[in-house]
């Protein structure tokens, strides 16, 4: 369960642990600047350690051509479906980009009646490849972007009291104009920083991560290049 915090309260906490309760000298406008920053920071911390703590995902249709806009509010790719049928979907693998022209060869594209089709990133793009297979269904799997606080009453999910990391590292940022030691601080941060990625990485203690495999759809395509 989700361990909301609203952006008044880190605002109160900051200032506090700045020990500037009473000070006027950075405004409230600023310091949401710092709390943001420090919460993306926290956000990637979080997203590093264990990758699937935000997962989202989104189903993209390609009509003509070979590419589908990302997400407006994308940020890393964790995965690629493409739609069979009406309920069975197949992963989709991305390619190498120096065989990016391997797949629109003249010949046999199917392995175990599964389509060959691959994707990759270009700019603000996923690009299927062969561009003659590319219509179709898809379903991205992905880790969205930080969304910023802005009303005080705006929330961000704390999970396990790391909103402790934006609260210190807001501090320091403060402490910094204010030209007033932070050192303590810092020492504070390292050790929430510690703690975080320490418990982030085995949040699901249930089932280990197993190698996957990708080289069983991909094989009989593989054998036909190299050979």
């Amino acid at each position: 369960m989700a361990q909301t915090v609203t952006l008044s309260s880190l605002q109160e906490q900051s200032r506090q642990r700045a020990d500037l309760e009473d000070s006027n000298f950075i405004s409230d406008s600023e310091l949401t600047g710092y709390i943001n920053s420090s919460y993306a920071e926290l956000y990637d911390v979080l997203v590093t350690a264990f990758v699937d703590y935000y997962l989202s995902s989104s189903e993209l249709s390609i009509t003509s051509g070979n590419s589908i806009p990302l997400p407006s509010d994308f940020y890393k790719l964790r995965g690629v479906d493409y739609k069979l049928s009406t309920t069975d979907w197949v992963n989709l693998y991305k390619y190498n980009f120096e065989r990016r022209n391997s797949k629109n060869r003249d010949t046999i594209r199917t392995f175990k009646g599964e389509p060959t089709r691959q994707y990759r990133l270009q700019g603000s793009n996923l690009v299927i490849e062969p561009e003659d297979q590319a219509i179709g269904d898809y379903r991205l799997w992905y880790v969205p972007v930080y969304t910023k606080l802005v009303a005080t009453t705006d929330t961000l999910d704390g999970v396990n009291g790391y909103e402790e990391y934006i609260v210190i590292d807001a501090a320091i940022k403060m402490g910094i104009k204010e030209e007033t030691d932070v050192q303590g601080l810092m020492v504070q941060k390292a050790q929430i920083l510690k703690r975080i990625t320490d418990a982030a990485a085995e949040r699901d203690i249930g089932q280990p991560e197993v190698i996957a495999d990708t080289q069983t759809d991909l094989y009989y395509d593989d054998h036909i290049w190299n050979r």
